[in-house]
């Protein structure tokens, strides 16, 4: 997981007189240097690049306020409720997740060269991505899951949801997003190859790197992702699905989901090509790698947007502060279920 021009992969293609371990710009260098039906792989490489800063200057620009104004709303201006934790957890993890797109922006936008001397920061840096891309994926995961036991199992979550447990749930998705996220830190180092110096893993055989995908994709999008998909399925059969379909819950989540989906399964998708592809599959994953991944961090900065726009109509955001729109979104009430007297029920 992370920037491929940081990476480093051992293959041997038959076709080649090259083996041993090389980094992916040396890989990009050699089959390019010779072969000139890679050359239009190298001209893709430099477009999506440049689409990709546009996605991470964009992340940057609405991802930093929108979840900075979360944080505020759901942090210090109201009540303590199971919701508003998994909400603040989530803005925050996104938050440090659009502030860390600057380690890309500094890298794409000097030529691959990396700007600062410290191995201790080649590091931390791609760390702290890591960490919060799966502490937003895991948060967003028990989010879903809190509504599941809110609507199918309402005498469990009745007696069992509770501050407490929705705190250490949440301090468990941080945990295991560190766990998950340090085999990537520990194996960066700083190298320097004809005048710059690049920030790249170190010793890292074609194995490793496939497990780690693997992990990734595993724990970072498909659980994820089926349990979410699970839950809100399982709420709008329980619902019904006419009234389920009519709440301002089911508009919102379901934004969510889809953005979540297509958002990062390109991601997931290029690097597990480029760690089983063939030769030639591998080098376009390669070449369309940066932006599958500005996409990737470009979701943690729908989340406030999709809460705000899906979540009231256009005349209620105008007439409301965006203050009130974000408490109506992060509410109690938001995720209840009422009985109708006819014996119906709907989310609010």
């Amino acid at each position: 997981m992370g920037i491929t021009n940081s990476s480093t992969i051992d293959r041997t293609y038959e076709d080649s007189n090259y083996s041993g371990n090389f980094d992916y710009i040396d890989y990009y260098d050699y089959f390019y240097e010779d072969e000139c039906q890679d050359c239009s792989n190298a001209e893709l490489r430099k477009s999506t690049i440049v689409i990709s800063l546009v996605f991470f200057y964009l992340t940057l620009i609405l991802g930093v306020p929108g979840n900075a104004f979360v944080v505020y709303v759901a942090g210090l201006k109201m009540k303590r409720t199971v919701n508003t934790v998994g909400f603040l957890n989530l803005a925050i993890a996104d938050l440090f997740c659009c502030l860390s797109t600057l380690y890309y922006v500094a890298e794409n936008s000097l030529e691959e060269n990396w700007p600062y001397e410290s191995v201790f920061v080649c590091k931390i840096l791609p760390f702290v991505m890591l960490i919060t891309m799966f502490a937003s994926v895991f948060t967003f995961t028990l989010i879903s899951l809190d509504r599941f036991t809110l609507v199918i199992t309402p005498v469990w979550a009745q007696n069992h949801r509770s501050l407490f447990i929705e705190r250490l749930s949440c301090a468990g998705a941080w945990i295991l997003a560190l766990i998950l996220s340090l085999p990537f830190m520990m194996l960066r180092e700083t190298k320097t190859e004809d005048k710059k110096k690049h920030c790249k893993f170190y010793k890292f055989d074609e194995e490793q790197m496939q497990t780690l995908s693997v992990i990734s994709f595993l724990f970072g999008y498909l659980v994820p992702l089926i349990c979410i998909t699970t839950s809100y399925g399982f709420i709008a059969r329980t619902l019904g699905r006419r009234h389920f379909h009519s709440g301002r819950a089911f508009c919102i989540m379901l934004a969510v989901i889809v953005a979540f989906f297509l958002c990062w399964l390109p991601f997931h998708i290029v690097h597990l090509i480029i760690m089983y592809g063939e030769k030639s599959s591998s080098l376009v994953a390669l070449a369309v790698d940066p932006l599958a991944v500005s996409l990737a961090y470009f979701n943690s900065c729908l989340n406030p947007i999709l809460y705000v726009f899906m979540g009231q109509d256009f005349k209620s955001i105008v007439k409301l502060s965006l203050r009130r729109v974000f408490e109506r979104v992060f509410s109690e009430e938001g995720t209840q279920m009422t009985r109708t007297t006819s014996g119906g029920a709907k989310v609010l």
